[in-house]
């Protein structure tokens, strides 16, 4: 243990928070933070969970190497399973999903003119459990689909930036950059957004570790967004909630899906993994924003950017009262704009609230979430987050139930956790990207819960 030394509180407020600054800047963070970084995503899976995650049988996976042996991952030996990364995943994904003669699609890249969906999480209470489903539901579109997944942290806290960070992912720094880079507000003059040129854009995306998915960092910079917002009302700006859509929209008709999975086969049928490695950073499939637990100008931003909007929310008393406030004042937002700008289009797909964090064996949360759904019927999700051990034990490392890695005492809670994490996230896909073939996850929680 350190040594510890008697200070006393500075008695005022500024001295106290420069004391404070000097005492962190002279404090240990980096190693823990460190070993978190070594540890992203060491997880391995079996050749039955590949299997799950590709939507086939473990004998169909073992001929899939069939004429790809020199390519085909061999995965490594552990005991008697022979397991695999995430990114040997997402190449034996790339190989099975090029084969264009199987009946079955492997690998749902978006196709040429398809429009970029856009998912938002936002909620206005925070501990609800908003970053790690967007962190998950990210994580499993890539492990299940194969999707190249854009992650965008509108937090100035940056939580759900550590659930993807690692020791090359520039966070957290001086020249890190965040969403407001992307959509043009930096500066505090009042002069409308000034969208940076669309190749900039694409710089601000960085890769994680997770193979596909990429992701603009969040961080304090982002409080600065609200400031810049409101002197461009005040010099007279009033389409400051377009903002964010309108970069998204700039950035994604520069960078269009090009490659179809047919194409990474080259004229005499091998697969060819450099133009598989570059079409994993041509575009992306789906977006999903992270919200500040807020209801600033800059957080209004994410909901009007998006196609659904998903609402995180516990299941208690007080957390559901500030689901009426964020409900009932966004709606008045949203009628302003829809009076002053009729020909905005709001976000057409589904919208929902998830219910998080519910006692399976709380008789008053269930109810509470049937009670909801007899008042709101679809808008309040018949799937949710059960209350879970192995989350917390994986979240003090920021990390996901996709790459925790259980003790011998946690694999049977954490086996229920990634169950749990399955039916929710397949849940959010039927409702949110219905073009995407369920696993049928969320059936048998809905069979296993409801008893339909």
């Amino acid at each position: 243990m350190a040594d510890v030394t008697t200070v006393t509180s500075p008695a005022d407020l500024r001295a106290f928070v420069h004391a404070l600054s000097d005492m962190m800047s002279r404090v240990d963070t980096k190693t823990f933070r460190e070993e978190t970084f070594e540890q992203r995503i060491a997880r391995r899976f079996t050749k039955r969970e590949v299997a799950a995650l590709l939507g086939i049988d473990v004998t169909f996976l073992g001929h899939s190497a069939q004429g790809d042996a020199d390519i085909f991952p061999k995965g490594k030996k552990q005991g008697r399973e022979v397991t695999f990364s995430p990114a040997e995943i997402s190449l034996i994904r790339g190989i099975i999903g090029s084969k264009t003669r199987l009946k079955r699609q492997h690998l749902h890249w978006r196709k040429p003119g398809d429009r970029l969906p856009v998912i938002s999480f936002g909620a206005l209470k925070g501990g609800t459990g908003k970053t790690l489903t967007t962190a998950h539901f990210a994580q499993y579109l890539a492990l299940t689909y194969g999707l190249r997944v854009g992650v965008i942290d509108s937090d100035p806290q940056a939580t759900c930036t550590l659930y993807f960070t690692g020791s090359d992912v520039d966070a957290f720094s001086e020249t890190s950059r965040t969403v407001m880079d992307f959509m043009g507000v930096q500066g505090l003059d009042g002069h409308p957004p000034t969208l940076p040129p669309s190749a900039e854009q694409n710089s601000i995306w960085q890769q994680t570790p997770w193979p596909g998915v990429r992701m603009i960092p969040g961080g304090m910079d982002v409080m600065n967004g609200d400031t810049a917002l409101l002197r461009m009302v005040q010099r007279g700006y009033r389409r400051i909630y377009t903002s964010l859509r309108d970069a998204i929209d700039q950035w994604s008709a520069a960078f269009p899906p090009v490659t179809s999975p047919g194409d990474l086969r080259r004229a005499d049928g091998s697969f060819d993994f450099d133009r598989f490695q570059a079409a994993q950073t041509e575009t992306l499939d789906v977006i999903v924003i992270d919200q500040q637990p807020s209801m600033t100008f800059m957080q209004m931003c994410g909901p009007l950017a998006a196609d659904s909007l998903v609402i995180p929310m516990t299941m208690k008393g007080f957390d559901l009262s500030t689901l009426s406030v964020y409900s009932s004042s966004l709606a008045s937002y949203l009628d302003v704009i829809s009076e002053t700008d009729p020909d905005f289009r709001f976000g057409a797909q589904d919208h929902f609230v998830l219910p998080t964090i519910v006692q399976g064996d709380n008789d008053k949360d269930v109810m509470q979430v049937a009670d909801l759904r007899a008042h709101g019927g679809d808008m309040i999700s018949e799937v949710w987050y059960d209350r879970s051990a192995a989350v917390a034990n994986a979240a003090e490392r920021y990390m996901s139930i996709y790459e925790y890695t259980p003790t011998d005492g946690r694999r049977t809670s954490a086996k229920a956790f990634t169950e749990n994490a399955n039916a929710v996230n397949d849940y959010i896909v039927g409702r949110t990207l219905p073009h995407l073939p369920s696993r049928g996850f969320s059936e048998n929680f809905i069979a296993e819960r409801w008893g339909e």
